[in-house]
C-alpha cells in the first residue's frame, strides 16, 4: 500500500505524513516546494490544482490512495476526482466540522434552532452555503480571494459520488498546537505565562463548548482512515471525546502552568481585547460539539499524545512566537 498526502507539509499534512511513516506506511508527499517533507517520504513538488501533475505522481509511486488535506473548492477538486476515478483505491477527504448547521447559526449566516445535542455524522448540515463567502467578493489578487468559494459540504457530496474509488471523510474539529496558525489558546496561555494576576474574558465565550483536537492526534484519525479496511464509504468525526467549556481550558492551563491568577467573566458589550473583538460576531448560542465516538468503535481510534505533553508542547509553541 502507497499513501500520496496532498498538503503534505503543513500544519496537519506535516503530521499525518510522519504517522504513516511510523506505521510502516509507503508515504510520498505533494507540496509546492517550501517546505522540508518528513524524513523518509517522497517529495514530489506539484500543484495541486493540476490534476494530471497528480495522477502522474500516483502512477510514479505506485500510490493507491490519496488523502487531500487541501480540497477546499469545488473548482479545484471535481477535476481531480474525475482524474482519480479508476486509478486509485481509495480517496480520504480531510473536512470540516464547519459543515453542521450549528456552524450556519455561530457565524450568523442564518437562524436554525440549535442543537444542544452531541452532533454525531448524521446531524443536520448547513443549509446556506459559502461560509466565508462576503458580501463584497475578495479581489481576483486577494490571497484569501478561494475563500469566497470555499464549501466542504458539496465537496463531500461529490467524493461521495465518484466513482472507480472509494472515500472516506474526516470532519475535522478546531486543531491546536504547534503550528497553529489560529492560535486557538492564546487567549489564556499568553497572560498566564507573563505573570498577570488576571485577565478578563466575555462571559458568553467562557460557557461555549467546541471540539478540539490536537494536531498529532488530528493526524492519526487520518492516517488511520487512509489504511484501516473499514473506513471505506465512512464519515467520521475526529476530535477529543471531553468537551470542556472555553473556562474550564482556562483552569486546564492554569493548572498545567501553576498559574495563582484570576481569570475575570465581563459582558461582552464592556469587554475588549482581540478575544473580544473576535467572538464580537459570533453567536454563541450555537455549540460546536461533535459526537467522535463511531471512529472510536468502527477502526479502533484512540489519542496518541500524552495530554500533558500535548499541553506543554502547544505552551512552547505560542512562546516561541
Amino acid at each position: 500500500m502507497g499513501v500520496l498526502v496532498l498538503g503534505g507539509t503543513g500544519f496537519i499534512g506535516g503530521p499525518v505524513a510522519a504517522r504513516l511513516l511510523a506505521d510502516g506506511v509507503e508515504t510520498g508527499v505533494a507540496h509546492h516546494g517550501a517546505r522540508a517533507v518528513a524524513a523518509g517520504a517522497a517529495s514530489v513538488v506539484l500543484d495541486r490544482r493540476d490534476s494530471a501533475a497528480v495522477l502522474a505522481a500516483v502512477r510514479a509511486l505506485g500510490a493507491d490512495t490519496v488523502v487531500d488535506l487541501i480540497a477546499y473548492t469545488a473548482a479545484d477538486t471535481l477535476p481531480l476526482l474525475d482524474a482519480l476515478s479508476g486509478r486509485i483505491a481509495r480517496y480520504v477527504l480531510v473536512s470540516s466540522v464547519d459543515v453542521y448547521r450549528n456552524y450556519e447559526g455561530l457565524h450568523r449566516k442564518g437562524r436554525p434552532t440549535p442543537i444542544w445535542d452531541r452532533l454525531a455524522e448524521d446531524a443536520p448540515l448547513r443549509d446556506s452555503r459559502f461560509p466565508y463567502r462576503l458580501a463584497r467578493p475578495r479581489a481576483a489578487g486577494d490571497p484569501q480571494a478561494w475563500m469566497d468559494d470555499y464549501d466542504k459540504i458539496p465537496l463531500e457530496d461529490a467524493a461521495r459520488a465518484a466513482r472507480g474509488f472509494e472515500t472516506a471523510i474526516l470532519r475535522l474539529p478546531m486543531v491546536f498546537g504547534p503550528g497553529d496558525r489560529q492560535r486557538r489558546f492564546s487567549w489564556a496561555i499568553r497572560p498566564m505565562v507573563q505573570g498577570r494576576p488576571r485577565f478578563v474574558i466575555p462571559h458568553p465565550w467562557a460557557s461555549w463548548r467546541a471540539t478540539f483536537g490536537y494536531v498529532d492526534d488530528v493526524a492519526a484519525g487520518i492516517a488511520l482512515a487512509a489504511v484501516h479496511p473499514r473506513a471505506g464509504g465512512e464519515t467520521f468525526n475526529l476530535g477529543r471525546a471531553n468537551t470542556p467549556t472555553n473556562i474550564a481550558w482556562a483552569a486546564t492551563f492554569a493548572e498545567h502552568l501553576n498559574w495563582p491568577g484570576q481569570v475575570q467573566l465581563a459582558h461582552p458589550d464592556v469587554a475588549r481585547g482581540a478575544l473580544a473583538k473576535a467572538v464580537s460576531g459570533l453567536d454563541l448560542g450555537y455549540p460546536l460539539f461533535v459526537d467522535n465516538a463511531k471512529i472510536r468503535r468502527r477502526l479502533g481510534y484512540a489519542e496518541v499524545t500524552d495530554f500533558d505533553e500535548a499541553l506543554a508542547r502547544t505552551v512552547a509553541d505560542e512562546m516561541g512566537r
